[in-house]
């Protein structure tokens, strides 16, 4: 509220004060040349008041029919003691409520005196008090008027603030209810799915592991075969020297025939000889002819039978060759074997901690899925208490628009009747 010492209406005659030993004359003096004044301070010497000297009083001493012959008498004149009142006294620069509370606790006070720190500083009348405080309360009127029309555009700002919030919020707690009803389809959609793979990585799982112990069989099989294969390696090895020793044989048999070949003919080249010779010296020796005709005749065979026992050595030869031949390709034939054996078998053995490795990531898959389906069920149980709580909201913000449009008329009404009191 307005401090008293602001209003413009102070007076400067207020601010005048006597001491108890001036002269009445100079107390009425002073009441003649301020015409408007109603009080008059009495202060010490220290100028700490003692009370007021009301104009009414000095007004009743001059309009008395004995009034110039009281002045006259300088023993009255020269005395100011019994026209002192006591006042109500206040600290200057309070505000007016405080000085008409001050001012209310003396029943006969003429008015008011303020101090500043006990000492004079001016007078107000009961008159002059009223005035400053109907001033003082027509400038709070204005004011509250005006606080009352920014407190109502504040207030409907607000209001509108309000109301456009809880708009929004109601937009979004529609919305949060539909991405939470969205999240729990998803989520029952993914727990289903992963209820699913959780089956299909079981099933994998026990494939896995069935390939694996099909793989463990296979490397056995592989051991085994390789056992064998080198036993065969072994029976072959040792079969190569018994086949050159029978290619060598046939080329020996072929150069002892070349030699039965070659006496053939030399015993046929002799048999011949003899016949001639005998048919020349004894023509009548026909036992000798015939010994010499039956060896021409072996000798024709033994070339016959040898020229055949040639032909079969050829033939044998030739089979060896082959036989030989094969064997060589046999032999290549199984080092390629052994080759691609260690392939199996070093595959095999990959394929095997593969599969062992692939089969323990199916599992963890398989746990992780099951984590995956707890978890979405988790999320579609709190995204169904999200959709709940999106409902509250939703409800929440329709009071809030409500207390908005409350909190506009009352507000409305409230600075009405600060207006109009």
């Amino acid at each position: 509220m307005q401090h008293i010492s602001r209003f413009e209406k102070s007076d400067e005659c207020s601010f005048l004060s006597v001491l108890p030993t001036d002269t009445l004359r100079d107390t009425l003096e002073m009441f003649r040349v301020h015409r408007t004044m109603r009080l008059l301070a009495v202060v010490d010497a220290t100028g700490i008041p003692i009370g007021v000297i009301r104009e009414i009083d000095i007004r009743d001493l001059l309009f008395n029919p004995f009034g110039h012959a009281l002045m006259s008498n300088p023993g009255f004149g020269s005395d100011i003691t019994g026209l002192i009142r006591d006042c109500a006294v206040a600290e200057h620069g309070q505000d007016s409520a405080a000085l008409m509370e001050v001012f209310t606790r003396y029943t006969d006070s003429p008015g008011l005196v303020l101090v500043t720190q006990g000492r004079f500083r001016e007078t107000l009348s009961g008159d002059r008090l009223l005035e400053l405080l109907a001033q003082g309360r027509i400038m709070r009127a204005e004011k509250i008027a005006k606080f009352g029309q920014e407190f109502t555009k504040n207030i409907l700002a607000l209001s509108g603030q309000i109301s456009e919030t809880a708009n929004q919020v109601n937009s979004l707690s529609e919305s949060l209810g539909n991405q939470a009803r969205e999240m729990t389809n998803a989520a029952q959609g993914v727990a289903s799915g992963a209820a699913q793979s959780s089956m299909g990585l079981q099933d994998v799982n026990e494939r896995g592991h069935k390939l694996a112990s099909a793989l463990e069989q296979l490397a056995v099989a592989a051991s085994e075969a390789k056992m064998v294969r080198t036993r065969t390696k072994c029976v072959i090895d040792s079969a190569e020297p018994q086949m050159k020793a029978l290619a060598d044989g046939g080329v020996e048999i072929g150069g002892i025939i070349d030699v039965i070949h070659k006496v053939g003919k030399q015993t046929n080249f002799l048999a011949l000889n003899a016949q001639i010779e005998a048919v020349r010296q004894d023509s009548d020796n026909q036992g000798f002819v015939a010994v010499a005709s039956e060896i021409k005749q072996l000798a024709n065979q033994t070339k016959v039978s040898a020229e055949e026992v040639s032909k079969k050595v050829g033939k044998i030869g030739r089979t060896v060759d082959d036989v030989l031949v094969g064997h060589r390709e046999i032999v290549d034939a199984m080092e390629q074997i052994s080759t691609i054996s260690e392939q199996i078998e070093t595959a095999v053995d990959e394929q095997s901690a593969t599969s062992l490795v692939i089969a323990g990531f199916v599992e963890q898959a398989a746990d992780a899925t099951s984590e995956i389906s707890a978890r979405a069920e988790d999320i579609g149980t709190r995204a169904s208490q999200v959709n709940l709580s999106a409902g509250e909201l939703a409800r929440v913000s329709a009071m809030l628009l409500v207390s908005a449009k409350g909190i506009s008329e009352q507000s409305r009404t409230f600075v009405q009747s600060i207006e109009y009191a």
